[in-house]
């Protein structure tokens, strides 16, 4: 008994600390639209640690926990439908939930969760003609006391996106014919929304237009009614002929094509109004034009044959546009408005004008005038060279008038009168002269021609070198232009250019194609060559030297080669000792001045200088080698010149004292001083010996030492 009463305390015990662990049982839910979801979340607080293990939702709200639709389980938020498992229906729904915490205690909390009323979105949109817009006004209904309060339209065809105009009314054009489908989203004040569409109709609109014949005052106007649907028919067409667009427009008269004659001319305003079975109208109206006839008409004055004739058009009261036709005596016609004419025949000439407009409206005017006859001027003409005096040949012709004056023009600036006259031009050109005939009845004609006055031509002589030059040469002359004819001082004819060798004026006369002559000249010097004298041919021994000399030329010499010369431009050089046979060429120079300028002739002549190999030694016979300078050895002449010779010096008593094939006894010069081993010989008579490879016999004689005083050997 004891135990029991323990178990029921801690019972006891159990059950009132389970209730002090829970503090509030509770859950929030967002506000729901009929047939829509809720999300329902747990807001309950427990305490003492204890947590909560288990959340029971009894979402039909019978009070039971364990229906099968019920949610039983560890879920704290829980999305559902309201009302759960039944028809839709808006109004107040219980919920409730039951939580366990991990302790064991259990508690329930119920809410009334109300279902809000979706709206029935529904509008109007009547049917309308092209051009005009669309109304389209909101019919919507909502079930109990909310209201609508926003609406979205979707009338450029994009499904679900709502976004083209807001109002519960709004105005939309189309603007072609067609059917729309129109969207309409309706939004209640509780954000319960609705949407529908509807197909909106713009019928077509029909065109509109017509036309008249173009008529003239008394004939019956034809008015013809244009006009097209898209779809459809157009099922009337009425018109207003009197202008009456106010009290009773467009009841005159009915049908698509009418007739109609006014009054009087004039622009009318003409309406025509077209119905379509949609019951779409529209309307034109233009001017008609009733055209009254033109006045035609125009002036013109008597005329002299082949010369223009002016005509000037006088017509009036013209409606819209005209066009004129002019015809001249069967000799041409015209299209222009005012015109020219020239006539080929003298006499009367018919003219007629004949003036139609665009609407068709005519009127003719017929005049006859007077052609007088125009005589034919002419003249014939004689084309000159610069210098001459031109005539001119008159060869007008009257043809069946009488030319009573004639008037030059001579292109110069010059005029004059008379039948044939002369003109002396000053300048070379090409002259425009004019004829002017005129006859007594005042028709003139005129003629021109080109009238040349021919430049003299003007040649000029080119040489291919100087115009001065030295005899033996020559020049080419040659004349620029080269001319039809060509005659030259010289005689020659049709030569371009010539060769000149000799001093002279040369003269060219040139003559064109146009017969003018030109003249010119040119002076050409030819200057004698130098006449040179020279020295003759000369022989002289190897060993010898030539006096060479020149004369003949007045300026300068110049000797070639220059070989043993002393002075290569002397009119006298010498050839100092050759050694072999020399050919001189010597060149002497004239000056010539001419205008500042300087000018040489050269001639040239030769002169040979002969050596011979001919052994002409000359020993002297005495040499005085007393230390005063003067003859102080045994030379002989030409010696130096043979190198194949020997000389030897004897005295009295045939002993040899000196011999040129040593050099201990020669001087610097080579040759025999008077000494023997280097002491002097006393004076006296010595003998010598030459003896040449070159020679078969043998030179002999004797020279003699003299000092001055006597002295033994």
């Amino acid at each position: 008994m004891k135990k029991m009463r323990i178990v029921l305390a801690l019972l006891l015990f159990a059950f009132v600390n389970s209730k002090a662990n829970i503090v509030s049982v509770n859950f929030t839910y967002d506000p729901v639209c009929d047939g829509a979801s809720t999300t329902l979340v747990d807001a309950s607080v427990v305490n003492n640690g204890a947590t909560i293990i288990e959340w029971a939702w009894d979402v039909n709200g019978d009070g039971d926990f364990v229906d099968p639709e019920d949610i039983v389980g560890t879920n704290s938020t829980v999305s559902v439908p309201l009302p759960y498992n039944t028809t839709p229906q808006p109004g107040e729904h219980n919920i409730g939930l039951r939580i366990t915490t991990n302790q064991g205690q259990v508690s329930t909390h119920w809410e009334v969760v109300y279902v809000n009323p979706n709206p029935v979105a529904s509008f109007s949109a009547p049917d309308v003609c092209e051009g005009t817009a669309s109304t389209l006004t909101d019919q919507s209904t909502l079930e109990g006391n909310g209201s609508i309060v926003n609406w979205e339209w979707d009338f450029l065809n994009t499904p679900g996106v709502y976004d083209d105009s807001t109002g519960s009314a709004i105005s939309v054009d189309f603007g072609n014919d067609s059917t729309f489908v129109v969207g309409l989203l309706v939004t209640s004040d509780q954000g319960c929304q609705s949407t529908t569409s509807e197909n909106v109709t713009v019928d077509p609109m029909p065109t509109v237009s017509f036309t008249d014949s173009l008529v003239c005052l008394g004939d019956e106007t034809v008015l013809t009614a244009n006009s097209t649907i898209a779809s459809g028919l157009v099922t009337d067409y009425d018109w207003e002929l009197t202008e009456d667009f106010v009290n009773n427009p467009f009841a005159d008269t009915s049908g698509q094509v009418i007739t109609n004659q006014f009054a009087s001319d004039g622009n009318y305003q003409i309406g025509l109004q077209v119905t379509s079975d949609q019951g779409c109208l529209n309307q034109d109206i233009h001017v008609v034009t009733i055209a009254p006839f033109p006045f035609v008409g125009f002036s013109a004055n008597n005329a002299c044959q082949d010369q223009v004739v002016a005509f000037t058009n006088e017509t009036y009261q013209i409606v819209g546009s005209i066009d004129y036709e002019w015809s001249f005596s069967q000799e041409g016609t015209s299209a222009a408005e005012d015109t020219v004419f020239e006539f080929s025949s003298a006499g009367g000439a018919e003219v007629m004008l004949i003036g139609t407009t665009s609407y068709g409206c005519a009127d003719t005017a017929t005049k006859t005038i007077v052609i007088y006859p125009t005589p034919l001027a002419g003249f014939d003409y004689t084309e000159v060279c610069f210098g001459n005096t031109s005539s001119f040949t008159n060869t007008s012709d009257p043809k069946g008038g009488t030319i009573s004056e004639y008037q030059w023009y001579f292109g110069d600036g010059n005029e004059g009168t008379g039948t044939n006259p002369n003109h002396q031009y000053y300048d070379i050109d090409e002259f425009v002269v004019t004829l002017v005939a005129e006859s007594t009845d005042g028709c003139r004609d005129t003629i021109q021609h080109n009238v040349n006055v021919w430049p003299l031509p003007i040649p000029e002589i080119t040489s291919d070198g100087p115009l001065q030059f030295c005899e033996g040469e020559d020049v080419v002359l040659t004349v620029n232009p080269s001319g039809d004819q060509i005659l030259w001082s010289t005689g020659d004819y049709q030569m371009q250019s010539i060769t000149v060798d000799t001093t002279g004026t040369y003269t060219v006369k040139i003559t064109d194609g146009n017969q003018c002559q030109g003249e010119t000249l040119v002076e050409v010097y030819s200057w004698r060559l130098p006449e040179l004298t020279v020295i003759n041919d000369t022989s002289i021994s190897l060993g010898q030297s030539a006096e060479l000399w020149v004369e003949g030329a007045n300026d300068s010499y110049q000797w070639s080669p220059d070989t043993y010369l002393d002075n290569p431009t002397s009119a006298n050089p010498t050839s100092v000792t050759p050694d072999e046979t020399i050919t001189y060429t010597v060149t002497g120079a004239d000056l010539h001045l001419f205008e500042g300028n300087q000018y040489y002739c050269y001639s040239s002549a030769e002169v040979t200088v002969e050596v011979i190999v001919d052994y002409n030694l000359q020993p002297v016979n005495l040499f005085t080698p007393n230390g005063d300078g003067s003859n102080p050895r045994f030379y002989i002449e030409n010696l130096q010149s043979y190198d194949d010779c020997v000389v030897k010096v004897y005295n009295r008593w045939g002993t040899e004292v000196y011999t040129s094939d040593k050099d201990e006894d020669e001087d610097d010069d080579g040759f025999w001083t008077g000494t023997r081993s280097g002491d002097q010989l006393p004076d006296g008579t010595y003998y010598y010996t030459i003896e040449c490879d070159g020679r078969e016999d043998r030179f002999d004689g004797a020279v003699t030492i003299f000092r001055g005083e006597k002295r033994r050997y």
